[in-house]
């Protein structure tokens, strides 16, 4: 019995913290902001679009911004917290230089910058010649990095 209700909760929870994330249902509750910009995409470039599967909280607005090889996605919450993921396609040249270097899931080292008010991940996707770039601001000081690189994670 307390494994059922063990079980029960963890589903309770998990479907409490689940976000919509995915590109049909963020074309779909953003119409104007999301869908409208990215129509013009290929589907190659719509299958790499840096789209995290979690983010650190709630969103409540989503817009993106389309120019030449270039995606912004930016995420805002109700409160002070936002995540911009720009994506290069075909990049050239353009990773920053980083004192922090880290491991992510995918197997591309990032290059992290923690700011004042803000944490910038970069990293470059070889197999598809794709940069990503999260920039995070909000949340609490002490677990922002952190929350940043499983922002990274997630893509």
């Amino acid at each position: 019995m307390k494994k059922l209700i063990l079980l029960a909760m963890l589903f309770l929870l998990a479907g409490c913290s689940s976000q919509d994330l995915a590109l049909e249902d963020l074309k779909e509750s953003y119409p104007d902001s999301f869908a409208k910009p990215v129509d013009s995409l290929s589907q190659r470039e719509l299958a790499d679009i840096g789209l995290p599967d979690e983010l650190p909280f709630q969103v409540s607005n989503v817009e993106a911004e389309v120019e030449d090889e270039k995606v912004d996605v930016h995420y805002q919450s109700a409160g002070s917290e936002e995540v911009t993921v720009r994506t290069y396609f075909s990049p050239e040249n353009i990773l920053q230089e980083s004192q922090l270097q880290v491991p992510l899931n995918s197997g591309a080292v990032a290059g992290v910058q923690e700011k004042e008010d803000y944490v910038f991940v970069e990293w470059y996707e070889s197999e598809e010649d794709i940069v990503y770039q999260i920039k995070y601001s909000g949340g609490k000081n002490d677990k922002r990095t952190q929350q940043a690189l499983e922002i990274a994670n997630s893509i």
